[in-house]
């Protein structure tokens, strides 16, 4: 007697549900995460009624100068006669401006990177400027972008002349390459002028 062979298990299928279920919950997640954010911008964006003071103004939207219920009040809440035609100039309150920075309010030095020297022949230098500002950060800040010409005498070629530049306390410079005639020959740097616009 044949007996047919048993026909073979079919493979489990992947169970996709847990995955169709888990991508369900983070995208409501996100989508209720979303729609309250939202909700809160637009909450943060309606007027509310403000707890200081009300305007000295007969118009409670404007802000001095205008025409208040004694007279015009000016920009500093003080008041002017009621017979004014017209209202006073506004003048915005003026902030001194610093000083300009000159060359006296720095010291520079040289940073010697290398220095290797061929007996009588001279060295060849590598030296880049070091930039310390005698006054506070705050200062130096106030001035925005700034450059600095500065000389670096010693070169066997004369004189090289060079600018750094900084914004507050961030000073980018470069190095520089220098070929003295000696061994002896002293390197020295002096600040030529400063600039900020």
């Amino acid at each position: 007697m044949y007996i047919p062979p048993e026909p073979a298990a079919r493979p489990a299928k992947p169970r996709r549900w847990p995955w169709i279920l888990a991508t369900a919950i983070v995208v409501a997640a996100l989508t209720a995460t979303l729609t309250l954010v939202l909700l809160s911008n637009e909450r943060d964006g309606k007027k509310v009624a403000s707890k200081s003071t009300p305007s000295p103004c007969r118009d409670q939207t404007l802000k001095p100068p205008c025409q208040g219920i004694s007279g015009w009040v000016l920009a500093d809440g003080s008041y002017e006669s009621s017979t004014r035609a017209t209202p006073p100039a506004y003048v915005a309150p003026t902030t001194p401006s610093p000083p300009p920075l000159t060359p006296a309010d720095f010291t520079l030095d040289l940073k010697t990177y290398s220095k290797k020297c061929f007996g009588s022949a001279g060295c060849s230098v590598v030296v880049e400027p070091a930039l310390t500002y005698k006054g506070s950060a705050e200062t130096m800040a106030s001035h925005g972008k700034c450059s600095l010409t500065y000389d670096i005498t010693g070169d066997e070629s004369g004189t090289v002349t060079d600018t750094l530049s900084f914004v507050g306390t961030s000073v980018t410079a470069h190095r520089s390459v220098l070929s003295t005639p000696s061994s002896k020959t002293k390197v020295t740097v002096k600040i030529v002028s400063v600039s900020c616009t």
